[in-house]
C-alpha cells in the first residue's frame, strides 16, 4: 500500500521561509510550545540568496512544481 502525503499549499510555504523572518519569541512565552505562522499580512524583502534558499528548500520538498508571483527587481 502506498500513502501519498498532500501537503497544502500554506503548509508549504511556512516550511519554505527563511528562518531570519521568524520573530524572536516574547519573553512570556518562551518555553511554550509556539510556532509564528505567517499569514497575507506579512510581507518580506528577499535578497537573491535568501529567493536561491527558498527554491532549493522547494526543490527538496518534492517534484510539485511551486509557482511564484511577483515582481521581481
Amino acid at each position: 500500500m502506498t500513502v501519498t502525503l498532500k501537503i497544502t499549499d500554506e503548509k508549504l510555504t511556512q516550511q519554505l521561509i527563511p528562518a531570519r523572518f521568524i520573530p524572536e519569541t516574547p519573553e512570556e512565552h518562551k518555553g511554550k510550545n509556539m510556532v509564528y505562522i505567517f499569514d497575507s499580512e506579512d510581507s518580506f524583502n528577499l535578497t537573491y540568496d535568501e529567493l536561491v534558499e527558498i527554491v532549493s528548500k522547494a526543490k527538496m520538498a518534492g517534484p510539485r512544481m511551486i509557482p511564484v508571483l511577483g515582481i521581481v527587481k
